[in-house]
């Protein structure tokens, strides 16, 4: 048995908006105890984790993260979403991430925006973090020039080090992804790794969750987690990542969701 998918916000930045979302979960009837968890993302890099300030919006201080963390109170499961160009030292900048806000209870789940992160790094932070959830993110480079076969050959090879895997070909711009190539995917990695519970992003947004999961839940039925992020906010400028999140359209996606859960 795998653990619990989830309903997932990510890219909150400052306290209004993890209360705002905390809120909007509540509303719509997700909680901790439920059958599908709510889930809110909070997106670090390497260069932040190293105090560079960030030109997207999405990511937040990081020296301000804990009281974020506090900020859900306990009612989400939180999870970073870690992208870094130092793979060769991946453990150690995890250790140095969930200092303090691991052994607090504030975040104990991580997503790995990394091509094919090496195993012995992720060993690493399993035994380091022995409660950790970690979540393998197979984006649009990590699909690129393989099957989906020898895509869910490659991720199983992981073995137990994954709790889930979020198929991701977007990486958080708002692209809708190819239905039938990410539902085959699906289906090889449920072969190939029966305990993983996956999940699928990009493009999610007010006006198309109901009909993309009813279609996703027609073929494969609901046992799966989503995920939103670019398709939640309003664009400030055309810059990547200079945008801002709309609390109404999380709302939208959340009740959309929850309608067509509740139905399959």
């Amino acid at each position: 048995m795998g653990a619990k998918p989830y309903v997932g916000v990510t890219g909150v930045a400052n306290k209004e908006e993890v209360e705002g979302v905390c809120r909007k979960f509540a509303d719509t009837g997700y909680t901790m105890d439920s059958g599908r968890i709510p889930m809110l993302g909070f997106l670090v890099s390497y260069e932040t984790l190293n105090r560079e300030k960030a030109p997207n919006r999405r990511y937040p201080n990081v020296d301000i993260l804990p009281e974020l963390l506090r900020a859900t109170r306990g009612s989400v499961l939180t999870m970073i979403h870690y992208r870094s160009r130092r793979v060769d030292t991946l453990s150690e900048q995890v250790n140095r991430l969930f200092n303090g806000i691991y052994e607090n209870g504030l975040c104990r789940a991580i997503q790995f925006n990394i091509v094919w992160p090496d195993r012995g790094q992720i060993r690493d932070v399993k035994e380091s973090f022995p409660g950790m959830s970690i979540v393998f993110c197979a984006s649009e480079k990590t699909i690129l020039n393989r099957s989906p076969r020898e895509l869910a050959e490659a991720i199983g090879d992981y073995g137990n080090l994954l709790d889930h895997c979020l198929i991701d070909p977007s990486g958080g711009r708002g692209i809708e992804f190819d239905l039938e190539r990410s539902l085959e995917i699906y289906l090889e990695l449920r072969q190939a790794v029966p305990d993983l519970t996956i999940g699928f992003a990009g493009g999610f947004t007010c006006e198309n969750t109901a009909s993309r999961l009813q279609d996703i839940a027609k073929r494969v039925g609901a046992n799966f987690s989503i995920d939103a992020e670019g398709g939640l906010r309003d664009k400030i400028t055309e810059k990547e990542g200079d945008d801002s999140l709309n609390i109404v359209k999380v709302e939208a996606y959340l009740k959309a969701a929850s309608r067509i859960f509740e139905r399959s």
